[in-house]
């Protein structure tokens, strides 16, 4: 596409346009296809298809060969070698979509750009945040995670504040918010240790944040019940929280056991504190990090509390970690620690089911990963259905050509509920745009 010489200035979004080769001008008549091309469906609706010769993987790590898999309106119908017709796929793999437990997707575009940054808000303390209102479902890194084979993602505020915001569960897919959000909150964000110092009014040493933390849960609304009241999510508000702020709504629901609390931490002694904090104050917690977790596995069994693993790479290259290791998930694994792994990347969220590939090399149970990458943040947040592949599941799985841990496997397609996705993101279209250069 040629510039005009006329032209002084562009917008950032017309830059943008131009560069992941999309028409700057488009007749009125093609703007709601093209905005659902964008949000990476290939059709409007669920329609019914058949896939047949696939070697089916299932949350648990169990394989059968030979089998197909019946979809109708959205839903797996059939699964069995009885199963034919349709599309071939040669032995190919199907697998049920993964889900990152904990990740930044859609809130940034450049990580330096501050203007293109909605991952979190200035201050300490902010329950009432909401890592939606910053989600963009046509944010480029998007459809790449998509294309890895993760069809959805707890998109979670940047956890570098004392109470960061409200977690979301999105679909990576979609070209509105309501077609990609599909449960919110999923959790309230917490960060301990030194990643409980960032944010206006802010503690400046881990006994400022234990302290602040203390003050915040004194202060907080009293449950009107000791009995938990379920897990579906966001309900409406009662009469007894008509007159309770929206923050302090969030918190009692925390303390009713309505709403989990996600708590990052690396460092071994910070997870102790953790530990004890959600004892007293009698909350539903996650922990999230844990990159220290090995050191303190028979506690964390003892709790029995799921771990969100990640970074998954994480290095001993900081005072929060300097005892990381790889083989931290196998050891978790085996003092029995349920555990989801999560990305905590925007852009590197893609590389999720490959790290997974290299805690199994370091020991963790090639079983065990696969459930951790499929329903581990589900079981873990208290999200029915979500990462299955069997009769009665959202469509939501993806074709492979072989393991989906090794880094030469290519994932060849998309579904998500029922609906097939684009293969195709702004680094394919640079690719095809400038593979031959004139």
């Amino acid at each position: 596409m040629r510039i005009p010489e006329s032209t002084k200035s562009w917008s950032r979004r017309g830059v943008l346009g131009m560069v992941a080769g999309l028409p700057l001008v488009a007749r009125a008549a093609d703007m709601p296809a093209l905005a659902r091309g964008l949000g990476g469906y290939i059709s409007d609706q669920p329609h019914d298809f058949t896939l047949s010769n696939a070697t089916v993987l299932d949350h648990s790590g169990r394989l059968q060969k030979g089998v197909g898999v019946r979809v109708e309106s959205g839903v797996v119908v059939e699964i069995g070698a009885a199963v034919r017709g349709g599309t071939d796929l040669g032995g190919d793999w199907l697998v049920p979509g993964f889900t990152d437990g904990c990740s930044h997707l859609g809130l940034f575009e450049i990580g330096a750009e501050s203007s293109t940054r909605d991952d979190q808000d200035k201050p300490a303390i902010t329950p009432d945040a909401r890592a939606s209102d910053g989600y963009n479902p046509l944010s480029a890194p998007v459809a790449v995670t998509r294309m890895a084979g993760i069809t959805h993602s707890v998109v979670c505020p940047t956890m570098s504040r004392l109470v960061a915001g409200q977690a979301a569960l999105v679909r990576t897919a979609g070209h509105t918010l309501q077609a990609a959000v599909v449960r919110e909150p999923v959790a309230l964000c917490v960060s301990m240790g030194r990643d409980g110092l960032g944010g206006d009014g802010a503690p400046s040493t881990r006994i400022g944040v234990g302290r602040a933390l203390r003050e915040w849960m004194a202060q907080a609304p009293e449950p009107r019940s000791d009995e938990p009241r379920g897990r579906r999510g966001r309900q409406a508000p009662s009469d007894d929280d008509s007159e309770l702020s929206p923050a302090d709504r969030i918190t009692r629901s925390l303390r009713e056991r309505r709403l989990k609390v996600l708590v990052t931490v690396e460092r071994a002694d910070d997870i102790e504190r953790a530990l004890d904090w959600l004892v007293s104050t009698k909350l539903d917690g996650v922990l999230v990090g844990c990159a220290e977790g090995w050191m303190v596995a028979d506690l964390l069994a003892d709790a029995g509390l799921p771990v969100v693993v990640g970074p998954l790479m994480v290095q001993p290259d900081s005072f929060d970690h300097p005892h990381a290791r790889y083989d931290n998930a196998a050891v978790l694994h085996a003092a029995g620690v349920p555990i989801a792994f999560g990305s905590r990347m925007n852009h590197m969220a893609r590389g999720l089911r490959t790290d997974a590939g290299v805690l199994v090399a370091h020991g963790l149970p090639w079983e065990a990963a696969i459930r951790a990458l499929t329903t581990g943040a589900a079981e873990a947040l208290s999200i029915p259905g979500l990462g299955r592949l069997e009769p009665g599941s959202s469509a939501s799985f993806f074709r492979a050509t072989g393991d989906p841990l090794q880094p030469r496997t290519r994932v060849a397609s998309v579904w998500i509920d029922g609906r097939e996705t684009a293969m195709r993101s702004r680094q394919t279209e640079l690719y095809e745009r400038f593979r031959t250069l004139q």
